[in-house]
C-alpha cells in the first residue's frame, strides 16, 4: 500500500460504520487456512479466478497446501470451494491462469526449481478434472547467472486472449518478469512450443534505454490487443521515474518487436496524472483503461484512459474523503463490464466507476467488522460472471490465520 496505513483506513471505515454505497450482496465463499494447517491453501497473490466453461471458477493460492507450495482450487458452481491440486514445495503459483480448449491450465510460479520462477502446465487426468499431472515448461535463470532470460515471472497471455476464446495450447505464450534481463529490471518474453520442448525468447528487456526512460520493473499486467500489440506497465522509470505504459509492436512474422512508450507518468505538476501504474484493460474502443497506485489529486492513485489515438485522460482520483474510506492505491487491473462500467479493488474497498457518467461508488468495504472475516488486502483483478456476479479474493484476513478469502458480490 502506498502512503496510507491499514490502520488509518480501518479507523475511517469504522467511523463511517463500514457502510458501502451499494445495496448488493457480499458473500465470503471460502476462508483460506481455516484449519490452521493451511492444507486448503493460503494467500492468493494477483490470482484472479477464471471460468472453466463448465459453470465453475478456477484459481490458485500462492502458499499452503500439503507441500506448502500453493494449491489449485475450484469454486464449483461459483459457490463451493474444492481443492484440486497441491503444487510442489518449490512452487508458489501467482498471476492469472490460462486454460486451453482441452482443459489444460498454464500459469507461472514465483519460485520453481531454480528459485527464480517457472512456467507450468497442469493436465486433467479424468473427465471430472479432479486429478492432474504437472509439468514445468520453463525454469527461469537456469544457470543461476545474471538471469538475462528474466526472473520472477508475473503474468501470461496469448494471441486471442482479448476475445475470450481458449488458448490453443500450442501457439506462443507471452509473459513478463519483475527482474532479470539486460539491466536486471524485468523482461517481456515469448515461450514457444517446439514439438513438446518449450523455448524462451526475450522480446524486450526493460530499462534498455538511458536512465530507464522506457520503464523499470515489470508488472502483472500484460494485455494482448486485437491487432497483436502487447501492452504493459512498469512501476518505475520513464521521464519522471514514476512508471510508464508501453507497447510492443510485432513485425509481420512476429520475429521482431518494437517497444515504444505510450505514456510516461507524473508528466503533470504533483503527479496529478498519476504515478506507479499497476494495471491495464482494453476499453472496447481500441484504447486502454488503467490504474495507478500513486499520484492524482490526493497522491493515492488514479483511474485513467488512453484512447486508440494515444491521448491520455485522468478519470478519477482516489481518496477523495478524509481517511480514504473511498479507497486508495489500487493494486490490480480494472475489469470492464458489458456496459462499460469498471470494477476494481483498493487495499480495502471493492469499487465501481461508470465512465459515461463519471460516477464512482464503493460496493464493499473490507474488514468492515473489525475482525476482517470478509478479508482485507485484495490484490487481484476481479472476474465478472455473465449474471453480473463479481468474484475476487483477498491476500489477508478471513480468520485468525490471516491467509485470505475468496468472495463474491452480486450488485
Amino acid at each position: 500500500m502506498r502512503g496510507i496505513s491499514l490502520a488509518t483506513v480501518l479507523v475511517a471505515a469504522t467511523v463511517l460504520g463500514g457502510t458501502a454505497a451499494s445495496a448488493g450482496t457480499f458473500t465470503t465463499l471460502h476462508t483460506f487456512c481455516h484449519h490452521g494447517s493451511c492444507d486448503d491453501g493460503a494467500e492468493p497473490l494477483e490470482a484472479p479466478l477464471i471460468p472453466d466453461g463448465r459453470g465453475n471458477y478456477l484459481g490458485t493460492a500462492e502458499g499452503g497446501g500439503v507441500n506448502d507450495g500453493g494449491v489449485l482450487y475450484t469454486l464449483a458452481g461459483g459457490t463451493k470451494y474444492r481443492k484440486l491440486f497441491d503444487f510442489p514445495a518449490a512452487g508458489g503459483p501467482i498471476g492469472s491462469l490460462i486454460q486451453d480448449a482441452q482443459g489444460n491450465l498454464f500459469g507461472v510460479e514465483e519460485f520453481g526449481n531454480t528459485g527464480q520462477g517457472a512456467v507450468f502446465r497442469l493436465h486433467p487426468l479424468n473427465a471430472k478434472r479432479t486429478k492432474w499431472t504437472y509439468d514445468v515448461l520453463y525454469d527461469f535463470c537456469p544457470q543461476s547467472d545474471s538471469c538475462p532470460d528474466g526472473s520472477r515471472p508475473l503474468a501470461l497471455t496469448y494471441d486471442g486472449a482479448w476475445s475470450g476464446v481458449p488458448y490453443d495450447g500450442q501457439s506462443p505464450l507471452y509473459g513478463t518478469t519483475d527482474f532479470g534481463g539486460k539491466k536486471g529490471f524485468g523482461t517481456v518474453f515469448q515461450l514457444t512450443d517446439n514439438g513438446g520442448t518449450w523455448s524462451e525468447n526475450v522480446i524486450h528487456s526493460i530499462c534498455s534505454r538511458k536512465s530507464c526512460s522506457d520503464g523499470k520493473y515489470g508488472a502483472f499486467t500484460l494485455v494482448n490487443a486485437p491487432n497483436g500489440v502487447l501492452y504493459s506497465t512498469t512501476a518505475r522509470g520513464g521521464g519522471a521515474k514514476e512508471g510508464v505504459v508501453f507497447k510492443l509492436t510485432p513485425n509481420a512474422g512476429r520475429t521482431k518487436w518494437t517497444q515504444s512508450v505510450v505514456y510516461s507518468f507524473c508528466a503533470l505538476t504533483n503527479c496529478s496524472d498519476g504515478a506507479s501504474p499497476t494495471g491495464l484493460a482494453l476499453d472496447g474502443q481500441g484504447g486502454l483503461y488503467g490504474l495507478t497506485e500513486g499520484g492524482g489529486d490526493k497522491g493515492f492513485g488514479t483511474i485513467f484512459q488512453i484512447s486508440a489515438e494515444g491521448s491520455f485522460t485522468s478519470l478519477h482520483s482516489f481518496c477523495q474523503q478524509a481517511g480514504c474510506p473511498d479507497g486508495a492505491a489500487p493494486p490490480a487491473s480494472p475489469t470492464v463490464g458489458p456496459d462499460g462500467t469498471l470494477y476494481g479493488v483498493t487495499s480495502l474497498t471493492l469499487w465501481s466507476y461508470a465512465p459515461q457518467t463519471s460516477t464512482y461508488g464503493v460496493l464493499h468495504t473490507f474488514c468492515a467488522d473489525g475482525k476482517c472475516k470478509d478479508g482485507y488486502e485484495p490484490t487481484s483483478t476481479l472476474t465478472l460472471a455473465a449474471d453480473g456476479t463479481i468474484f475476487g479474493n483477498t491476500f489477508s484476513g478471513g480468520s485468525s490465520w490471516n491467509s485470505g478469502t475468496v468472495f463474491s458480490y452480486l450488485p
